[in-house]
């Protein structure tokens, strides 16, 4: 069977096509393997809150939020780091507050 040669006859349109595939296989290769990474959220410390008798998110939110951040991203973060909807909040619950 006869090998075939193969001839590069614009050198820089090849050029452009093997360095555009590189970075693309190095952008899937990133994002793959950081894909966790960028979904998780981590929080230096914790505070534990025992919910009050008229003790809701916004309230507890208030107490313990920064001013660089809106408070309604907070109360978000409070939700999903204790897995809890609006109507989940009852008086004698304990939540973890994240501190930034």
């Amino acid at each position: 069977m006869k090998r075939r040669n193969y001839r590069i006859v614009k050198p820089i349109r090849f050029f452009i096509f093997i360095l555009i595939t590189i970075m693309i296989t190095v952008f899937a290769g990133y994002s793959l393997f950081n894909y966790n990474r960028a979904q998780a959220t981590s929080f230096d410390t914790y505070v534990q809150v025992v919910v009050e008798e008229d003790g809701n998110l916004w309230n507890i939110a208030e107490r313990y939020h920064t001013n660089g951040m809106d408070i309604r991203d907070y109360i978000y973060e409070i939700r999903e780091v204790n897995d809890i909807g609006e109507e989940d909040l009852h008086p004698g619950d304990i939540l973890f507050i994240p501190i930034h």
